[in-house]
């Protein structure tokens, strides 16, 4: 005899069928939770203190020859005064923080490196007035942004997260303190802030990307302080899928950002099949295009994201071309080979570049020192070399013809060489 069917019995047994999927589904939703926040930004300890290294992969002779990566670095020396917050991001990044330059009046890389590290040294070079760079918010360090109405803004951060990525660059790891006016803080503090902001909508995201590229790549996921999930993924569509004319510096640094990653990827090789392909893809048509806008004498014009060449020496400013000659060479340097353009193309935008910047007069160096550290920055990297390593290079050379001189700034001793220090009155640059 089959046993008695009690109502109550079969409505419980109807409740934990439909219940139980849900408990389940909300359980794994916990657990899926408590993995992604496991591996959010906030676990900076699991991750990698120092950023990665992004070293020249290229040897090209024809881009520039080393007499006129002597040239043009001559012209590009730290300017001395007044200070300018985005003139020393540039100049860091150009030179790196070891540098030291024969005239004690030009900032050299340790100076310029603890201007962003500690607030001392900022107010001692920014004035004591002035409000300081960083400050500590519950999201992370911010920034102090360059505003136009302010009468500070010439200390301001110009671009998102260009301070962080310019750390990243010079290979400061993310432990270094941050010796601040309302406390200590990290650079993984100044990081944490980055990510947590960082959202679809930003408008500028670029350095975001590199800083991202540099400092926690592979880190696959993230949550913002808006509860957004932020993954790599996301990350590269939105670098591939802007108007190619969008962006700062005519979009070169979505491209830049790009290549950054798809270097790095090449040592950990950590980025899905498809994400890498559609990296390469991207690159490699940008670059195909710059084949078809290229001027006969070498240069590019604002109307490369168009496809039409220039045609007259009225295309674009000279400043202009400098700045995106600069910038496309800088990130080509750094892109994969299968994405590269013919030599002939390199080697007559960096002749170009060299002429430009040697022919340029004193105040043009003065008004875009910034956009043009990337041209000088470019030529370097296609020789395979950083910077710094070339001025190195430069200093051991005149040391073997001329006695060393002493640097009364720092008691350390640096060649003097012909031509090192034409910058040393050069006023601030925007």
């Amino acid at each position: 005899m089959s046993p008695p069917v009690h109502p109550t019995s079969s409505a419980a047994k109807t409740l934990l069928r439909w219940s139980l999927p849900v408990m389940l589904l909300a359980l794994a939703c916990g657990v899926y939770r408590a993995t992604r926040a496991a591996s959010s930004v906030d676990s900076l300890s699991t991750l990698p203190t120092k950023p990665h290294l992004v070293a020249p992969r290229y040897d090209v002779p024809q881009v520039a020859t080393n007499e006129q990566l002597a040239a043009v670095l001559r012209r590009m020396e730290p300017p001395a005064s007044p200070v300018n917050t985005n003139v020393l991001v540039h100049a860091l990044r150009l030179w790196g923080p070891k540098t030291e330059f024969s005239d004690p009046q030009v900032p050299d890389g340790p100076t310029m490196l603890e201007y962003f590290l500690d607030d001392a040294t900022f107010r001692r070079l920014a004035g004591e007035g002035t409000p300081p760079l960083f400050r500590q918010t519950e999201q992370g360090v911010t920034v102090r942004a360059w505003r136009e109405d302010s009468t500070h803004r010439h200390t301001g951060a110009v671009h998102v997260d260009d301070l962080l990525a310019t750390l990243a660059e010079s290979g400061v790891s993310l432990d270094t303190p941050l010796k601040l006016r309302d406390g200590e803080a990290t650079v993984g503090d100044l990081l944490r802030g980055a990510m947590r902001r960082f959202h679809q909508e930003q408008d500028e995201y670029e350095w975001t990307a590199i800083s991202y590229a540099r400092y926690l790549f592979p880190a696959g996921r993230w949550e913002n302080q808006y509860g957004q999930p932020i993954d790599i993924d996301l990350l590269i569509t939105e670098l591939l899928e802007q108007p190619l004319a969008n962006g700062v510096c005519g979009g070169t640094h979505r491209l830049e950002a790009l290549a950054v990653l798809a270097r790095i990827d090449d040592q950990l090789k950590t980025l899905s099949r498809r994400s890498r392909r559609r990296i390469v893809q991207h690159l490699g048509a940008v670059s195909a295009l710059l084949i078809e806008t290229q001027h006969l004498d070498g240069y590019w014009s604002p109307s490369w994201t168009t496809g039409s060449a220039p045609t007259s020496n009225s295309d674009g400013t000279l400043y202009e071309r400098i700045l995106l000659t600069g910038h496309h060479l800088e990130w080509l340097a750094l892109a994969p080979p299968e994405v590269q353009p013919p030599r002939e193309v390199l080697a007559r935008a960096g002749q170009w570049l060299v002429r430009a910047m040697l022919e340029a007069d004193a105040e043009d160096l003065r008004e875009h020192y910034g956009p043009f550290t990337h041209a000088a920055r470019a030529l370097c990297l296609w020789r395979g070399k950083e910077p710094a390593q070339v001025w190195k290079e430069m200093a051991a050379s005149a040391a073997k013809q001329a006695p060393a001189t002493s640097s009364p700034a720092t008691g350390s001793t640096a060649a003097s060489f012909p031509g090192a220090n034409p910058t040393a009155t050069r006023p601030q640059t925007d």
